[in-house]
């Protein structure tokens, strides 16, 4: 009898290892699935991540030619402005040098007349 108790015994261990057994891999599967599910969140993530950064890197990349282009264009400008700017000063120059002596001419004429005036009198 103790044998068959025995037996009795070690069948419904075995079937309860069985059922725990049965569990354990039910568990280990909802583990394996939420983790792939989880892996395959991440990388869906990280994808719309990465397209992200390239488009943002892709529209950096236009604003920086497009900022190369208007510098190139002020430098442009501001090379243009300053030969004006020149060429006005030069003209302005020009202009002034006949009136400088006129200016001369004039100062001249009245000091001796001044001069004239004040000799005349003493």
């Amino acid at each position: 009898e103790l044998t068959e108790a025995t037996r009795r015994d070690a069948s419904k261990v075995k079937a309860q290892i069985s059922g725990l057994r049965a569990m354990q891999k039910s568990a280990d599967e909802a583990a394996k699935a939420d983790f792939m599910r989880d892996i395959a969140s991440i990388r869906r993530q990280t994808d719309e991540a990465r397209i992200q950064l390239e488009e943002r890197r892709r529209k950096a990349d236009e604003k920086e030619a497009s900022l190369a282009e208007v510098r190139a264009q002020l430098d442009e400008l501001q090379a243009r402005k300053r030969e004006k700017m020149r060429e006005a000063r030069e003209q302005r120059e020009a202009r002034l040098v006949p009136l400088r002596g006129e200016n001369e001419r004039l100062y001249n004429k009245l000091m001796a007349a001044e001069k004239d005036q004040y000799n005349t009198h003493t």
